[in-house]
């Protein structure tokens, strides 16, 4: 079979050759492990910037305790406890070690679970369990604050209990209508905040109309006392921003237009809520029990969407390793 391969190599276009090389590359010459190890320095530099600690309890009394598959470990003095670089990251423990670079970049392109599975040749089990530890380390850095003028508004998703094994209600078809029509208590309320500077924060509020209170559970410990909210005209965001003291411009479309003032409007948000709408689309409906994560993830390219897709990918891996997440499968089994 090879004999052929190499006798018709000739016979093919420039770009037909290296994508056929590309393909053999892939498949015989796969230097993620490689790529992999490369990233340790980095991600140990960006774990320990300010000094190696214990990642249990924080003590700086820690000494080395000999490597284990290449790998320094380390012992504290004080919990008594031993890790390595990687102990409490998505990549910790992990039996492939070769499949994490092609994995993020795959996580950065937005690939659905049985397309990643299917290229990586894993269990798509194994592809779910991955994803989510990944997202709620991300998850773990939190949000930037808001400065400025800042515009919110809700989006509404539909209630899903997608992966329960018991239901206190009739199961749904999937994509069938609501019995509720309109915004009722069986859609998920997203609370989306945006300023003009791009940075974003979208986080599940509650279901159905959200609450003033819940307004602020989602968004309010983020947002700069200095801040002017731009809104329409709901009463919960006039009560959210009499709660925090916030200056505040709602807009009546019907009276107004779509822009107050020349400067005051809701066009970055709602156009935030189109892009989000869309790019969820591909997942066929997210368990509600995740949304939070996949919110994150969307807002996590959109702030990185003006890097290079390499530099996207390895702010996306030291990001979910900087922090000290011990998310495990079984964890993620008994959400």
């Amino acid at each position: 079979m090879m004999k052929d391969i190499y006798a018709h190599f000739s016979d093919l276009t420039k770009d037909e050759q290296i994508q056929l090389f590309n393909l053999l590359k892939e498949d015989f010459i796969d230097n993620d492990d490689a790529d992999m190890k490369d990233a340790f320095t980095t991600i140990r530099e960006t774990r320990f910037k300010e000094g190696l600690g214990c990642i249990h309890c924080g003590s700086v009394k820690v000494k080395r305790n000999g490597k284990y598959r290449d790998r320094q470990r380390y012992l504290c003095r004080d919990c008594g406890k031993s890790f390595n670089d990687l102990s409490n990251t998505p990549i910790s423990g992990t039996r492939y070690l070769g499949k994490w670079a092609k994995y993020f970049q795959m996580m950065v392109e937005g690939y659905t679970l049985p397309k990643i599975a299917k290229r990586l040749k894993i269990h798509i089990s194994t592809a779910f369990y991955w994803r989510h530890k990944i997202l709620f380390a991300l998850r773990s850095m939190g949000y930037q604050m808001l400065k400025g003028i800042i515009e919110s508004d809700e989006t509404f998703f539909k209630e899903s209990l997608k992966g329960r094994r018991t239901l206190d209600r009739k199961p749904k078809k999937r994509g069938g209508r609501d019995k509720k029509r309109g915004i009722s208590n069986l859609k998920i309320a997203v609370v989306v905040a945006q300023d003009r500077g791009g940075q974003v924060i979208a986080q599940k509020a509650g279901t159905g109309r959200v609450r003033a209170e819940e307004i602020d559970a989602v968004i309010g410990s983020y947002i700069d006392p200095s801040s002017l909210l731009c809104t329409d005209t709901a009463t919960n965001y006039k009560k959210f921003a009499l709660i925090k003291a916030l200056k505040h411009e709602p807009i009546n479309l019907s009276k107004e237009g779509y822009v107050k003032k020349g400067i005051y409007h809701l066009q970055n948000v709602n156009n935030y809520h189109k892009r989000l709408k869309g790019w969820m689309g591909r997942f066929q409906g997210v368990a509600t029990k995740y949304l939070d994560n996949y919110l994150y993830w969307f807002s996590f390219l959109q702030q990185s969407k003006k890097l290079a897709e390499k530099e996207q990918i390895n702010q996306m891996l030291l990001s979910s390793c900087q922090n000290s997440n011990s998310i495990t499968v079984n964890f993620l089994r008994e959400i």
